[in-house]
């Protein structure tokens, strides 16, 4: 006779290995979209910050305010001064997943 053998039988070792590969299904898509979105908030922030050093720029020393091309954490900015309706703002724009993305910042002076 067949002593009891302890361990896995053949029908739960392939029910195990179908709900392991139905969570990796679940989890990878899921992984994917969050460091989609991480990279995207990184891109942001230093979009933030870049704004905020060329506003400080433009109100403390005005000659140094240069529009163009600027490069920050390997990602190309674009700097630019636009006025409308006697109003003057300093945007910062750059290319994220073949999207033009651009903030603004509203300057008084």
């Amino acid at each position: 006779m067949i002593k009891s053998e302890k361990g896995f039988t053949f029908i739960e070792a392939i029910i195990s290995l179908n709900l392991l590969i139905i969570f990796c299904l679940m989890i990878v898509p899921s992984m994917s979209l969050f460091l989609q979105k991480k990279d995207q908030l990184t891109i942001r922030n230093s979009a933030d910050d870049l704004l905020t050093d060329m506003v400080h720029l433009y109100f403390v020393n005005k000659e140094d305010f240069i529009e163009g091309l600027y490069k920050k954490n390997g990602k190309d900015f674009f700097i630019k001064l636009k006025s409308r309706n006697h109003s003057h703002s300093i945007c910062v724009s750059w290319v994220d997943r073949d999207k033009e993305r651009e903030i603004c910042e509203k300057i008084i002076g």
